[in-house]
């Protein structure tokens, strides 16, 4: 499949979910706040209570595009997150890729950031034709389509342990 092709998959499905489904993390220039990052995805998990997992993706928001960073799954979002944001707030290990990315020293966002968290029982479309909706799936659909599609800004891999 084309490199073409695979950005193509991406956008679409991405597309079906970029506003509904869309927690704004912070813009470019302004402090990521935890606290509010925290409360916002609290907020829109409670619309999805019946949902056991999610799947969320971190983006850079650009006027042309969203370009995922970070590619994930939980069972508990707001949680999972709690951590993420320390760590990247930290800029420690792993997370030094991450703040090297998306944020300077003092906090401040590089670049636009949101972050999409989709609850399974809305994701009913693959992003690669004829595979499966399952959220471990669609995890690792979307993995391998922005490691081709943007290999240079995706903070996880395939094959990666998490």
């Amino acid at each position: 499949m084309s490199f073409e092709k695979k950005k193509q998959l991406l956008n679409d499905w991405l597309n079906i979910f970029k506003e509904n489904f869309k927690i704004e993390f912070a813009a470019q220039g302004q402090k990521v706040n935890k606290d509010l990052i925290l409360e916002r995805i609290r907020s829109h998990c409670t619309k999805f209570n019946g949902s056991r997992e999610y799947i969320y993706l971190l983006c850079v928001s650009t006027s042309q595009e969203r370009i995922p960073v970070y590619i994930g799954k939980s069972v508990n979002p707001t949680s999972r997150w709690r951590g993420h944001i320390s760590k990247l707030l930290e800029g420690k290990g792993s997370y030094s890729h991450w703040k090297n990315l998306l944020i300077r020293e003092d906090d401040i966002a590089t670049q636009s950031l949101i972050l999409l968290i989709i609850p399974e029982n809305e994701i009913v479309t693959p992003p690669i034709p004829n595979f499966p909706t399952t959220v471990g799936s669609v995890e690792y659909q979307l993995v391998s389509l922005v490691s081709d599609a943007y290999p240079e800004t995706l903070l996880n891999k395939e094959g990666n342990r998490r």
